[in-house]
């Protein structure tokens, strides 16, 4: 009985705490507010460059992308303050206030001069900066004169101005003067002539001695003769044949292609064996052979032959400037009597030549051996070199002074070969 009694009260008691009608309002909190700090990113650059921002006000923990750029003639050198990475692009956390640098430096070339035996130069070289302008001067010794530059300018300018862009080297070319070859020094900054047959017909003319003595028939023969016409080719021929005989002891069989009759074959063979012994005898002395065809393409010059194609004489003949079938000869013999042993990969290795053409600071005096030198160089000047030489009032000074000025060491190595031109001597 007194569990029930408990239990009841237990209940009574329960139910009167459930039955408050009294309002329960609930309690709002608000939160503390939050504060982002900032920090301030100071961005500046050194003279010669930029950075794609000067920087400003960031919340802290901000990646900021950093860009410096050079200007013209400077190289960036790295970051400083607090940055000292040597990248040009960077990122920063902005994590402070910061203060960072781009730094670059000027753009320094060196040039070196050299001097060379004949005279001196003004300064021996240094730093310069980017596109800035070093002038150089040379003075030549008594004795020399100077001819131009080599290295990184081939010019023949005195003082010479030299844009430093890049490191250079440069060195005075002197030459031993003579008064055989006193002349106005010219600057050429291409070839002077086109080519060099056509400037004069008035170097050798049919008034000049020949060393051609008799002509001989000797009748008909199988011969291999080159032909340039259709394209050019190698052609068996019965061929008349002469036996063209000279002064100086040398001889050459003249080759008439049997398209011509056996009179007009003799015309032609006493014709050129004339032309031919106009020739000197270091021009002439490996002409074993000439081959006389008709048609009008050029003549040819090699194989210890010279090839002549009688429809061109006539053009050669009626030139604008005279007669140059003399001249070119000239040129053609040159190919045969003489490129075999001054150019290289012939019969030397052309180191003379090569000497030369260096010391002519690569001035070529035409198109024509500009665009072949080791074919058609000695060949182009031979008819000059003859004409400054031995015929100097049967050019013009203009002509002189371009030729020399241009060649005047080239010139010079054909001196030095001692090269039997006695011919234009007498």
């Amino acid at each position: 009985m007194k569990k029930l009694i408990f239990l009841f009260l237990g209940l009574t008691f329960i139910s009167c705490g459930g039955g408050d009608d009294e309002d329960v309002t609930p309690v709002e909190v608000t939160p503390e507010p939050v504060t982002i700090e900032k920090f301030t990113l100071t961005v500046s650059a050194t003279e010669g460059g930029s950075v794609d921002t000067t920087g400003g006000s960031f919340d802290a923990g901000t990646s900021v992308n950093l860009t410096a750029t050079p200007q013209n003639g400077y190289v960036f050198s790295g970051w400083s303050g607090d940055s000292t990475a040597d990248e040009n692009t960077i990122t920063i956390t902005v994590n402070g206030n910061l203060t960072i640098t781009a730094n670059f430096n000027a753009i320094t070339y060196q040039l070196t001069v050299n001097n060379s035996e004949g005279g001196t130069v003004d300064i021996s070289g240094g730093e310069y900066s980017y596109q800035t302008s070093a002038t150089i001067e040379a003075t030549a010794s008594d004795g020399y004169i100077f001819t131009g530059w080599s290295g990184s300018s081939t010019s023949t300018s005195n003082p010479l101005s030299l844009l430093m862009d890049s490191d250079k080297e440069i060195s005075p070319i002197f030459t031993r003067t003579n008064e055989e070859y006193t002349f106005n020094l010219m600057s050429l900054s291409a070839p002077p002539f086109y080519g060099t047959i056509f400037i004069t017909g008035e170097i050798i003319t049919s008034l000049d001695p020949s060393l051609f003595d008799i002509i001989e028939y000797k009748g008909t023969g199988l011969r291999e003769m080159y032909d340039r016409r259709n394209g050019g080719a190698w052609i068996n021929n019965v061929s008349y044949l002469f036996d063209a005989s000279f002064n100086d002891g040398l001889s050459t069989e003249i080759q008439i292609n049997s398209e011509f009759t056996e009179d007009e074959a003799t015309i032609e063979a006493n014709k050129y064996a004339f032309l031919i012994g106009q020739l000197p005898k270091a021009l002439r002395k490996d002409v074993e052979t000439i081959w006389i065809h008709k048609g009008t393409e050029a003549y040819g010059g090699g194989n210890n032959n010279i090839l002549i194609h009688t429809g061109m004489t006539e053009s050669y003949e009626n030139n604008s400037t005279g007669s140059i079938v003399e001249e070119t000869l000239i040129h053609e013999a040159a190919h045969t009597s003489i490129d075999a042993y001054h150019y290289p990969q012939r019969l030397t290795n052309g180191e003379g030549w090569i000497e030369a053409v260096n010391k002519d600071t690569g001035c070529y005096i035409s198109d024509y051996a500009r665009d072949y030198p080791y074919r058609e160089d000695i060949a182009e000047l031979m008819p000059l070199y003859v004409a400054v030489k031995y015929f100097p009032e049967r050019i013009s000074n203009e002509i002189r002074d371009k030729t020399l000025s241009c060649s005047l060491n080239r010139i010079l190595y054909f001196d030095s070969l001692n090269l039997d031109m006695s011919l234009y001597e007498n």
